[in-house]
């Protein structure tokens, strides 16, 4: 009986010094994982504030590169700036300018966090250039056509992307060719499926970046050609039809040209303005328009409807259509095709991407970064 007793008493007591042991333990790793989840959590703020802080020395400096190893209270954080060409980490080149790609990497005990962001620095005076989707050789909102011997190139300048961008599917048939990267919402085929990688090859591409990609869709603003009637110079309630010689205003004095109807133009025009079309624009024929600066885009053709650009035309433009566009025939154009809806080229087109002037914008639409805090870089893009 005696034995037996102290058997149960030692017995019990090895169960509660084991059950304790457990407990102890328990604890112990609730502690641990709490602290690790501490040290996370912090990681992450340290991070995030390293974003915050080189937004605002950018405000300040926009040389800023960044600092490495800043010590905080219980860990560090490393600011890394460097230029970007896209609006996205990793993503296609989209022609942007003054564009940084900031990385914060944080360390927090045995935590690490990186964060990345990509944001647009303002211009001096708080200017804020040309809007984004002109940033594109061409940009469609619906479906994007390549037929025939379609090119899309540099204005011979190398330095340029002639990228191009549909919210829909894209397609090529025919030898075409492409110098920029493409990007797309839906998918992208082509007739042979090879000339996908071979004939779509961009001038810069100094990350190896994929020379296509899936990407969001870009924002294509809804033209109203009545919105701008105040700005207009010269107004037509009806069709107008341009023939012969036609001159436009300076770089100083833009003519800005309303037309309540479709427009047709088949003759040769030169100067510094904008067609602001209600209707259809029908370029047909021979025609040519001329930029009296050839490092700039000097004009602008913005329609409510569809554009039709047919025959031996040379055409020095930057142009958005908010329906269709149909490119046919011997044409070359000089500058941008921005549309809300499909485009589509057909046989010998060449298109010479030239970046748009915001001369001929200014008027129109507000630039990337514009608004209120002009003064301080836009995010385009936020990565944890």
């Amino acid at each position: 009986m005696g034995k037996m007793l102290l058997l149960l008493i030692v017995g019990l007591g090895l169960i509660f010094a084991l059950t304790g042991l457990n407990i102890q333990r328990s604890n112990t790793s609730m502690v641990a994982n709490s602290v690790l989840e501490y040290q996370r959590v912090q990681a992450k703020n340290y991070a995030a504030s390293g974003i915050e802080v080189a937004i605002k020395n950018l405000s300040l400096d926009t040389n800023w590169t960044g600092i490495a190893n800043k010590a905080l209270y219980e860990g560090t954080v490393t600011i890394n700036v460097q230029s970007t060409t896209s609006k996205y980490y990793n993503g296609p080149d989209m022609g942007l300018t003054s564009t940084r790609l900031i990385t914060a990497i944080s360390t927090v005990g045995e935590m690490k966090d990186t964060i990345r962001a990509v944001v647009k620095l303002p211009s001096a005076g708080g200017s804020s250039g040309v809007p984004g989707f002109f940033n594109y050789a061409v940009a469609s909102g619906g479906n994007l056509h390549l037929n025939g011997n379609a090119n899309v190139r540099d204005d011979f300048n190398p330095q340029w992307n002639a990228n191009i961008h549909t919210n829909g599917n894209f397609n090529m048939n025919g030898v075409n060719s492409v110098k920029g990267f493409l990007s797309y919402v839906g998918n992208a085929q082509s007739n042979p499926s090879w000339r996908l990688d071979q004939n779509i090859v961009p001038n810069q591409n100094p990350n190896n970046l994929p020379n296509r990609a899936q990407i969001s869709p870009v924002e294509i603003p809804d033209f109203k050609a009545e919105d701008y009637l105040d700005v207009a110079t010269d107004i037509f309630y009806d069709n107008k039809t341009y023939s012969g010689n036609i001159t436009l205003g300076t770089a100083e004095n833009p003519k800005i040209i309303y037309v309540d109807g479709n427009l047709n133009i088949s003759g040769t025009v030169s100067g510094y303005g904008a067609f602001i079309v209600k209707g259809n624009v029908n370029v047909t024929g021979n025609v040519t328009i001329e930029s009296p600066d050839p490092t700039k885009s000097n004009l602008g053709i913005y329609t409510n409807g569809n554009i039709d650009i047919n025959g031996n035309v040379t055409l020095k433009a930057q142009i958005l259509a908010k329906g269709n566009a149909e490119v046919g025939g011997n044409v070359k154009i000089h500058g941008s095709l921005v549309t809300k809806g499909n485009v589509q080229f057909n046989g010998g087109v060449d298109l010479y991407y030239h970046p748009s002037n915001e001369t001929i914008t200014e008027p129109f639409w507000e630039g990337e970064g514009s608004g209120v805090d002009s003064f301080r870089p836009q995010l385009l893009s936020y990565y944890e």
